[in-house]
């Protein structure tokens, strides 16, 4: 790699880095009928939690070159359940998501390091009522449900990237703070899980959603010559809105393709796959309750104003929920993320000839396993900090071998005469007139072989 020189090698090196490192990811971002849940001067219940982690290290060396990698992905979810009435109660829910990535290049007369930390806090309120109703098979059925709820989103990424080349350094780094507030109530109050899931497969609801909410989004990025370019600044943005309009929510029982592994307690449980389209388009739920307008979450996907600055992404791309019988019926104690990287393409002409390799990027999903609340607290810790993992962690599994070795081959021979890269976060700003970008991965897609949505 030595013989790259000039501007067209700069470009050259700073792809590989790029691509080496984020091909690495693990599978590791109102109105007064919209009031937001009170919390209850009830005694609560006591709170129970769940979380996991799921990593991917290692190192592989290819003649002269070496590429080592650490990546992590981990969440966890810490539920309170107080009684308010014989028909409705109020849960809590506190969930926090951290992303971890470092990756390291040496080869000859060349050394590049990435970093990546994601991390994202969100905390709800909700109303749940037993006395809600689901159709199944266009027959009515009892079920939980949500009356109104009120959601707190905080998150943020910071990523950077160094490479020397002879006597020569290169370096971008980028930072971005978020923060979302919404208020929400629905009429009548929207089914979401029956309350008897003895043979049953699929199920819908509907309902009247009134939303309002507000978000902030800043990022500051600095870029001495990556890609050849050499910038520094930063920028905000934030905005209010209220929408309305009827919302479409589709269960599925999804454990032939979310199965649920046998935990220690060894309760029976029942995987379910939740998606909601309301007047703005897909809305995430993430673990039940956790309802986010599309658009917003830096871990969502979509377009964000902060792309073009952006050196990679990462995003949660499935997630199923496990629920066992609880003392006011089905009880959300366990579940499966599904997170993966960015796409990327990587060519090495040779002569006539472009032999290539290419990938989606890695994916893979970590099972969240029921948990002692101050072993969900201790994890929180880490996943924000960026420390190790307290909850039970397990490999990633994503077919990643072959990606790094055509990383490293390309690295390290000196036939490389163009590379090609595009990020997962189209380098462009978008918005969908509300909360920032647009996001058809608003909610997380069914798992291969799963029923397609109902739109």
């Amino acid at each position: 790699m030595s013989a790259i020189g000039g501007t067209k090698g700069w470009i050259v090196l700073s792809a590989v880095a790029v691509l080496a490192a984020m091909l690495l990811v693990p599978t590791v971002a109102g109105t007064a009928s919209a009031s937001p849940a009170p919390q209850s001067t009830a005694t609560p219940s006591n709170p129970w939690a769940y979380g996991g982690e799921g990593y991917s290290n290692g190192s592989i060396t290819i003649g002269p070159s070496t590429l080592t990698w650490n990546a992590t992905f981990g969440w966890t979810v810490i539920f309170t359940e107080t009684n308010t009435s014989a028909t409705v109660y109020q849960l809590e829910e506190q969930r926090t998501v951290g992303v971890g990535i470092t990756s390291t290049y040496t080869g000859p007369n060349t050394t590049a390091s990435y970093s990546y930390h994601g991390q994202e806090i969100d905390t709800a309120f909700v109303n749940v009522t037993d006395a809600a109703t689901v159709y199944e098979h266009g027959v009515a059925a009892p079920a939980i449900g949500i009356l109104n709820d009120s959601l707190a989103i905080a998150a943020g990424i910071a990523e950077s990237i160094a490479i020397t080349h002879g006597t020569v350094s290169r370096s971008a780094s980028l930072d971005v703070n978020g923060t979302l507030h919404t208020m929400a109530a629905f009429a009548p109050a929207l089914g979401l899980i029956p309350l008897n899931l003895t043979g049953v497969s699929t199920w819908n609801a509907t309902s009247n959603l009134t939303q309002s909410g507000a978000w902030t989004l800043s990022w500051a990025w600095t870029n001495d010559g990556f890609f050849n370019n050499t910038s520094s600044g930063s920028n905000s943005t934030g905005g209010n809105e209220s929408v309305s309009g009827p919302v479409h929510l589709t269960g599925y029982v999804a454990d032939q393709s979310w199965p649920v592994p046998v935990f220690q307690d060894h309760k029976n449980r029942t995987s379910i796959l939740l998606v909601i389209e309301g007047p703005r388009g897909n809305y995430a739920l993430y673990d039940g309750f956790i309802l986010s307008p599309p658009g917003f979450g830096l871990f969502g996907g979509g377009v964000h104003p902060f792309d073009g600055q952006a050196l990679g992404s990462a995003s949660i791309s499935g997630q199923a929920i496990y629920v066992s019988q609880g003392p006011r019926g089905p009880q959300i104690t366990a579940g499966a993320t599904s997170f993966t990287g960015v796409d990327s393409s990587i060519g090495s002409p040779l002569g006539g000839s472009n032999p290539a390799a290419s990938s989606s990027g890695p994916s893979g999903t970590v099972q969240g396993a029921p948990m002692t609340v101050p072993a969900a607290q201790a994890e929180n810790a880490c996943l924000t900090s960026g420390c190790g993992g307290a909850a039970a962690a397990g490999p990633l599994s994503s077919g990643l071998v072959l990606v790094i070795v055509a990383v490293a081959v390309v690295a390290s021979v000196g036939l490389v005469s163009a590379i090609g890269w595009r990020s997962y976060a189209r380098r462009r700003t978008g918005s969908n007139g509300g909360f920032p970008g647009t996001g058809p991965n608003g909610v997380p897609p069914t798992a291969p072989g799963q029923p397609p949505r109902q739109n």
